[in-house]
C-alpha cells in the first residue's frame, strides 16, 4: 500500500492485493470525510463508485465484478523425469553420507605416529656435508688441459730466467730465492760452473699441469755457452715449479727419481710433444759435440767435475765448423800489493761484495778456501782485494776474472 500524495484534499492509497502483475484498487480516504475527533470512533472510508464517494459502502456487484480475481500461483512444478532425476541424486548424496559416517563411527581409532625427527636431521646433515663436499671439489678441481704446451705464464717465465741469472753469476743468496727450500745450495759448486759456462741462451719452456693446482711441470730447451767456445750446445732440463708457504712460485731441478714429482711427469712423456722435442734436442746436441772437437774434449774435461776454464791445443786441428780459438798469453801477472788467501770457509766459498754489507744482494764473485787474491786495502772488517792471480797458495792455477771488491776479514789472512 502506498500514498500517492494527490493535491485534491484526499488521502489517496493503492492497496497491491496481489504479486502478480494486475489492476490496482484505488481506495481513497478523504481527509475531510475521516473523523478522528471521538476516540474509538470506526474510520469508514469513502469507497469511490462510478465517480461517486459513498461512506461506508462496498462496490456494487457490477463493479466487484470487473474486478479481477486474485488466485494465489504455486510454484512451478516439475517435469515427472526432473523429479525423478533429483530423487535419485538425492538418495546417493544421503547414501554416501551414511556410509562416511558408518565408517567414522565404527572405525577404530588410528594411533597418531610421531614424526621421525631424528633420522631427518640425520639424513639432511649428511645429504648437505655431501653438497658441500661436491661443492668443494668442483671448486678446487684442476681444469687445465692435461697436455704438454709453451708456456704462457709470465711468472713462470720470469722465475725460469732468474733461475739461469742466478748460475750465469754465481749468486748462492738469489739461488736459495729461487729453488725449493728442500734443495741444497751449493756455493763452491756454483762459483766453479760459472768459470765454465758463459752463458745459457734461447731458452724455451713447455709446462704440464701438476700434482697440484699450485703446481706445474716444466721441460726447458737452451743452448749453453762456454767460454772460449763458440759452439753452443743445445741442452734440456726438467724442472717442476711449486709454492713455498708464503705462495712464492719455486722451482725444484727433477734429478731424483724417488720423487713423486719426478715420477708423475715421467709418466706424461710418451707420445707427448715433449718427447718429441726431446728427441730433437738430443739429435742437436750429439751433432754440435761430434762437429766440433774442441767442444768434444771441454765436454770430457767437465765431466771429471774440473771446472777450470779448458785451453784448446792448437796442434789440434778443429773442423771446418769449429771455431778458431787463440791460446792466451802465459806471462805471470805480478801483483803490485801483497797477497792474500781465503781460509776457513772449506765446503764453502768466500763471497767477494760490491760494498761494504751483507744487507744488499751484492755479491759479484765467489772464492773456494786456498784462492789466493791481491789486497788493494785492508779496512775495518773488510778488506779490499784484486782477483788478478793465476795461482792459489798450492800453487795450483786459478783463473782470475779481474774484478775487485770486498771480502770479510774473518775468513781472509795476508800472505
Amino acid at each position: 500500500m502506498a500514498n500517492d500524495n494527490k493535491n485534491d484534499g484526499l488521502f489517496h492509497w493503492n492497496f497491491d492485493l496481489q504479486e502478480t502483475d494486475s489492476d490496482f484498487t484505488d481506495i481513497d480516504y478523504s481527509a475531510n470525510a475521516i473523523d478522528v475527533s471521538a476516540e474509538g470512533q470506526e474510520i469508514k472510508p469513502l469507497i469511490f463508485v462510478d465517480g461517486n464517494y459513498k461512506s461506508g459502502q462496498t462496490a456494487p456487484e457490477q463493479a466487484a465484478k470487473e474486478q479481477p480475481e486474485y488466485k494465489e500461483v504455486s510454484p512451478k512444478k516439475k517435469s515427472s523425469l526432473g523429479q525423478k532425476a533429483g530423487a535419485l541424486l538425492h538418495k546417493k548424496k544421503k547414501d554416501d553420507l551414511d556410509y562416511y559416517d558408518d565408517q567414522e563411527r565404527y572405525s577404530e581409532p588410528k594411533e597418531k605416529r610421531p614424526i621421525p625427527w631424528k633420522p631427518i636431521i640425520i639424513g639432511g646433515a649428511i645429504l648437505l656435508a655431501a653438497l658441500i663436499g661436491l661443492i668443494i671439489i668442483l671448486v678446487s678441481r684442476d681444469h687445465r688441459k692435461k697436455v704438454w704446451a709453451k708456456n704462457e705464464d709470465p711468472a713462470i717465465e720470469e722465475l725460469v730466467n732468474k733461475y739461469f741469472k742466478a748460475k750465469t753469476d754465481a749468486d748462492a743468496d738469489a739461488m736459495e730465492k729461487i729453488v725449493v727450500p728442500e734443495e741444497t745450495v751449493n756455493s763452491l759448486e756454483m762459483t766453479l760452473q760459472a768459470k765454465a759456462y758463459e752463458s745459457y741462451n734461447d731458452i724455451r719452456i713447455y709446462t704440464y699441469p701438476g700434482l697440484k693446482k699450485t703446481e706445474t711441470g716444466l721441460f726447458v730447451t737452451y743452448n749453453s755457452k762456454f767460454w772460449n767456445i763458440d759452439t753452443q750446445l743445445p741442452t734440456i732440463g726438467w724442472y717442476y715449479v711449486k709454492q713455498d708457504s708464503e705462495k712464492n712460485l719455486r722451482l725444484m731441478s727433477l734429478t731424483d727419481k724417488d720423487t713423486p714429482e719426478y715420477k708423475y711427469i715421467v709418466s706424461t712423456y710418451d707420445g707427448s710433444t715433449v718427447e718429441k722435442l726431446s728427441n730433437e734436442v738430443t739429435a742437436a746436441n750429439k751433432k754440435a759435440v761430434e762437429d766440433d772437437p774442441i767442444l768434444k774434449k771441454y765436454l770430457a774435461q767437465l765431466a771429471t767435475n774440473n771446472y777450470e776454464t779448458y785451453v784448446p791445443e792448437t796442434t789440434e786441428a778443429p773442423t771446418t765448423k769449429a771455431p778458431v780459438v787463440t791460446e792466451p798469453t802465459t806471462t805471470e801477472y805480478i801483483p803490485e800489493g801483497p797477497i792474500g788467501y781465503v781460509y776457513g770457509v772449506e765446503g764453502s766459498v768466500l763471497r767477494m761484495r760490491s760494498s761494504m754489507t751483507t744487507e744488499e744482494d751484492n755479491v759479484i764473485a765467489a772464492f773456494p778456501e786456498g784462492y789466493a787474491l791481491e789486497i788493494i786495502e785492508e779496512l775495518d772488517g773488510w778488506v779490499h782485494v784484486k782477483d788478478t792471480l793465476n795461482k792459489d797458495g798450492e800453487g795450483n792455477p786459478q783463473s782470475p776474472s779481474g774484478k775487485d771488491g770486498y771480502v770479510s776479514a774473518d775468513f781472509f789472512r795476508a800472505e
